[in-house]
């Protein structure tokens, strides 16, 4: 399309005989080419960071060695990068990670990845409990943007997290009621939507669905109700017994055996 529009002004500048009309389409034939291939780099250096963090996924090796690639780049500093680095570092070390994130200056986020920031430095604040952090940057984020249909799920269950701590459960309901957690493309996000469907429900005075679901997260991995038990995520005293008592009634708790194999800090939850 751009080439067309351009190719149609040339023909006019030529057809018009005038100096000034072509020295014009000069300049601004330039600044258009040198904003597509600024455009072309930065598509392409996103589409290398995608493919090194998804390479990084399989095994804490992997991700020191990404992140080791990201540090040695020419610029370590650049925006992209650290956020690269601080969703690898965020498997393994959350802390340094949501460190990482806050000493970015939010003005130097581009455009283009500031859901991304948005929703990696929420989620590291909800995971340690400051929902109030996390409130003002899932409040910009657009759970509905084209380039991240793929992430749908992932994006509505950290604003709807957000909003079911903060007063927001009606408008946390109704988001989420549009994303299903046992949709097949939600299957990866689905605990996520879950979690944030109990902080709602629960703030919403919905006791019993929240135990619903409560149950559903138990039933995929009991280990999750950590979530709700564990001291750093803040919640509120009677969503943490609601979660013990699904938790003690679960097969997987139930007798030595089950107890053997639930996560150390599991076990400290439930104390």
């Amino acid at each position: 399309i751009i080439g067309g529009v351009l190719a149609l002004l040339w023909a006019l500048a030529a057809i018009s005989g005038s100096l000034v009309f072509v020295i014009v389409m000069g300049v601004v034939t330039a600044v258009v080419l040198g904003a597509l291939l600024w455009v072309r780099r930065l598509i392409k250096r996103q589409q290398g960071l995608t493919n090194l963090l998804q390479g990084a996924s399989q095994s804490p090796e992997a991700r020191r060695a990404a992140i080791a690639k990201l540090e040695a780049e020419k610029d370590p500093n650049d925006v992209t990068n650290i956020i690269a680095r601080a969703q690898l570092e965020a498997v393994d070390d959350p802390k340094k990670a949501l460190e990482m994130l806050e000493a970015v200056e939010r003005k130097k986020v581009p455009v283009s990845i500031q859901d991304d920031f948005g929703a990696l430095l929420s989620q590291l604040y909800l995971n340690y409990g400051r929902a109030k952090d996390a409130r003002p940057l899932v409040d910009k984020i657009n759970v509905d943007s084209s380039e991240r249909a793929a992430q749908r799920g992932f994006l509505v269950a950290i604003v709807a997290e957000a909003w079911g701590r903060t007063g927001k459960h009606e408008d946390a309901l109704t988001l989420l009621a549009t994303a299903d957690p046992n949709a097949a493309e939600n299957r990866e996000y689905r605990v996520p939507l879950l979690v944030a469907r109990v902080f709602a429900r629960f703030a919403a005075g919905k006791r019993g669905p929240a135990r619903e679901d409560l149950k559903a997260i138990a039933d995929v991995d009991v280990n999750h109700l950590g979530r709700f038990l564990m001291p750093q995520f803040r919640v509120h005293p009677d969503l943490q017994r609601l979660a013990r008592q699904v938790a003690q009634g679960s097969p997987q708790v139930r007798g030595v055996a089950g107890r053997a194999g639930m996560h150390p800090g599991m076990r400290r939850g439930m104390r």
